[in-house]
């Protein structure tokens, strides 16, 4: 597609969307040096299918939208849904959720290093990434200021249990993009305070456009409106800090060929550029490893984090499906492990080494 090509040509083009999508100096320094002082030796075929290692695996994407403070026992749907389709769910099911990941051996990455080839994970563990879709209260809920003016979070909201997870499993390197609307968080009292907050402690934000709109009801000068308005809420409380990444209300247009892709990528918002570089689906998968031919940056499917009873792809079914398909690290940020069989597989490198190898028989 001529305009994509464009678009993600035009990253670095002054106006909105051009914020990082990798950690360079926003990344904690104590993480860098933890990266600086890493060694690593090449393992032996055999240790490496010992570890089912398999960097070209696929990758989970969670879906999360509301977190509420309830347990399962007070909701009517199943497991710890809230509403019918499981949209909304308990901070009790939240919780459940983070040690099930935790316990798999699965440990988060930033989404915007993913869709920028970086996969960095502990030797054998799997890289998993965590989105919130519409900057719901429930998500960072501010309950007031401390006596220094630093904003005080309600442990039950999401931010609170995974500040607590991050504290009880620190390995776990916990992160998570929250996508907003012209909202943003619905606390007009402490909006940009929770923005400065998110992004000074390992969180990432981008858009999830003005209105949520059906993009297939609207039309190329409205989605420029949708887009565009939120860059700017953005770029004006944290210029530079975030993330241009839109979360596709209601999954839609649902293909790169429709029209509104290319105002979604590119247009211009009150006299200013903006540029996008990934675009999220609701879809209902993993996606592929970065380093994949199936992988596709500007166009990424997720999995509703939800519960029904191991059907219609959810959590459980998802996770049932990744034992035999999950992305499994070798620990080396700066190669690309995999079985000599998955070679066809192979795509973009971002310059990592590629390390083909035949399990012993």
């Amino acid at each position: 597609m001529a305009f994509l090509g464009l678009a993600l040509a035009c990253v670095a083009a002054a106006g909105f969307g051009l914020s990082r999508l990798g950690r360079t100096k926003d990344e904690p320094k104590q993480k860098q040096d933890k990266k600086e002082e890493r060694a690593y030796e090449p393992l032996t075929a055999a240790q490496y299918a010992k570890a089912n290692v398999n960097e070209l695996g696929n990758v989970p994407i969670m879906m999360y939208h509301g977190i509420q403070n309830m347990s399962n026992a007070d909701t009517a749907y199943t497991g710890g849904n809230i509403d019918v389709d499981g949209y909304q769910r308990t901070a009790e099911a939240f919780r459940n959720d983070l040690r099930f990941y935790y316990d798999q051996g699965y440990r988060m990455i930033r989404l915007s290093d993913y869709v920028d080839g970086n996969v960095d994970v502990e030797p054998g563990k799997s890289p998993l990434i965590l989105t919130f879709d519409d900057g719901l209260d429930n998500n960072i809920l501010v309950t007031g200021l401390d006596k220094d003016g630093n904003i005080e979070i309600d442990p039950n909201s999401a931010v609170g249990i995974l500040e607590a997870f991050k504290k009880e499993h620190p390995d776990m390197n916990v992160t998570a993009t929250f996508f907003v609307n012209q909202g943003l968080f619905s606390q007009p009292e402490y909006n940009e305070k929770i923005l400065k907050w998110l992004v000074e402690h390992g969180y990432d934000v981008g858009n999830h456009t003005m209105n949520h709109p059906d993009f297939l009801t609207i039309d190329q000068a409205q989605t420029e409106q949708e887009v565009g308005g939120v860059y700017e809420k953005l770029e004006e409380i944290i210029p530079g800090k975030y993330v241009p990444i839109v979360a596709l209300p209601f999954g839609s247009p649902y293909d790169l060929e429709h029209p509104n892709m290319a105002s979604i990528f590119q247009g211009t918002f009150n006299g200013k550029p903006y540029t996008t570089k990934s675009t999220l689906q609701v879809a209902w998968e993993a996606d592929a490893s970065p380093y994949s031919n199936a992988f596709n940056p500007t166009f990424l499917k997720r999995i509703r984090a939800y519960d029904n009873n191991g059907e219609n792809f959810d959590i459980q079914m998802n996770f049932d499906r990744l034992n035999t398909s999950r992305y499994i690290s070798d620990g080396d940020p700066d190669t690309i492990v995999y079985p000599e069989s998955e070679q066809a597989s192979l795509g973009e490198t971002y310059g990592k080494k590629p390390i083909p190898y035949t399990p012993a028989e």
